[in-house]
C-alpha cells in the first residue's frame, strides 16, 4: 500500500522483485502494477556524509500525472547497479490520486519542495527530474529551491498538448474549465498509451482492462487534475528560463502527446549555457519503459555523474 507520513512526501523505492516477466524475451519484461516497498533514507553520520560527498548526488525522479513510481521500474535496477541513487517520491494528491475532488498544483509543488529540502545532508545538492508532468513538477520545485538543486532532467516534458495521438476534440476540455463543470468529466487514455513497443503495449492494454490502471498511469484522468496540471505547466513555462543549473531534456521524435517541435522551440528559448536536448528515435511518450529505455538510463547515468563531478 502507498502511504504518506503526516501529509508529506513518502519515499518510494522499487526493487527488481516487484516486476514480473510474462515471457523470457527481453522486450517483454513488464512491471507488475503493484505498490513498491516504502523505505526511509539513512540518517547522516560523519562517515556516511563523507562517503556521499565523494559519490554521485541523489537523483529524485517524479512520475507523471496521477501515475506512480512504477514508470521508472524498468530502469531502476540498471541505475542502482551503476551507483546512481534513484529516489522516487510519492506525492500526496498527485500519486495515484484519481479520487481527489479538488486537486491543487501548488500542493503538489509544496510536497515536492519539502522532499527536496528534507534530504538528510543539507549541504549536499540533489538532481531532480521527471517524466511528462513529473518533469514539470520537478522544475516547479527547482525554481523554488535553486540552492539545493544541482541539475534538472525533463523526460518527455509536456508544456503543450499538440501530439499526433491526441483526440481531435481535446480542446473541448476548456469548456469544462470555463463552466466549472470539469468535476463531472474525465479524459480517457487510449492506445498507443505512450508505448511503441507492441509487446509492452499489449501488456498495458490488458492491465487497463483488468485494473483500470497500469505502469503508464490510470485509464482515466479527472478533468480537475488535468486543469491543475495545465496551470502548473503555464507557471513553470513562464519562469523556466530562470533556472541556472545544468539541464537535460530527452524527448522522442514520435512522441504522440507533445510534439518534438514544441519541445525544441522551448529548449531554444532557454538561455542556460549547460543544456542538452537528446532526441530518441524508437519510442513514443513513455520513454522510461519503451524501446529506448536503455538509452534513457545511460543518459541519466552520464548526466548524474557529470553534475556530481562538478560538485565534488
Amino acid at each position: 500500500m502507498l502511504e504518506t507520513r503526516g501529509g508529506t512526501v513518502a519515499l518510494q523505492e522499487q526493487s527488481a522483485a516487484q516486476f514480473t516477466r510474462p515471457e523470457r524475451h527481453q522486450d517483454a519484461v513488464m512491471p507488475h502494477f503493484a505498490s513498491g516497498r516504502e523505505e526511509t533514507m539513512p540518517q547522516a553520520t560523519p562517515d556516511s556524509t563523507t562517503k556521499r560527498r565523494t559519490a554521485n548526488l541523489p537523483l529524485l525522479l517524479f512520475h507523471g500525472l496521477l501515475s506512480s513510481p512504477q514508470e521508472f521500474g524498468l530502469i531502476t535496477h540498471w541505475l542502482r547497479n551503476r551507483g546512481i541513487q534513484h529516489l522516487a517520491p510519492v506525492v500526496p494528491g498527485y500519486t495515484l490520486a484519481t479520487g481527489i475532488l479538488t486537486p491543487n498544483w501548488q500542493d503538489w509543488r509544496h510536497a515536492a519542495l519539502e522532499f527536496v529540502e528534507n534530504q538528510p545532508d543539507a549541504s549536499e545538492p540533489v538532481i531532480v527530474g521527471g517524466l511528462c508532468m513529473g518533469g514539470v513538477l520537478a522544475a516547479a520545485a527547482a525554481l523554488k529551491t535553486r540552492r539545493r538543486v544541482a541539475g534538472v532532467i525533463l523526460m518527455s516534458p509536456t508544456f503543450e498538448y499538440d501530439g499526433w495521438g491526441l483526440s481531435p476534440i481535446r480542446h473541448l476540455r476548456h469548456l469544462g474549465y470555463w463552466t466549472r463543470l470539469d468535476r463531472f468529466f474525465s479524459v480517457g487514455e487510449r492506445e498507443p498509451y505512450g508505448v511503441k513497443n507492441e509487446k509492452i503495449r499489449r501488456w498495458i492494454v490488458q492491465e487497463m482492462k483488468e485494473r483500470q490502471n497500469s505502469a503508464v498511469g490510470p485509464l482515466r484522468i479527472p478533468l480537475p487534475a488535468l486543469r491543475e496540471g495545465e496551470r502548473m505547466m503555464a507557471e513553470v513555462r513562464t519562469h523556466l528560463a530562470e533556472l541556472d543549473c545544468p539541464l537535460l531534456v530527452m524527448h522522442a521524435r514520435d512522441d504522440e502527446i507533445t510534439s518534438l517541435r514544441s519541445v525544441e522551440q522551448l529548449f531554444e528559448s532557454l538561455p542556460a549555457r549547460d543544456k542538452e536536448l537528446e532526441i530518441l528515435e524508437n519510442s513514443y511518450h513513455m520513454i522510461t519503459i519503451d524501446n529506448d529505455r536503455h538509452q534513457v538510463a545511460r543518459s541519466l547515468e552520464r548526466f548524474v555523474k557529470k553534475v556530481s563531478a562538478a560538485h565534488s
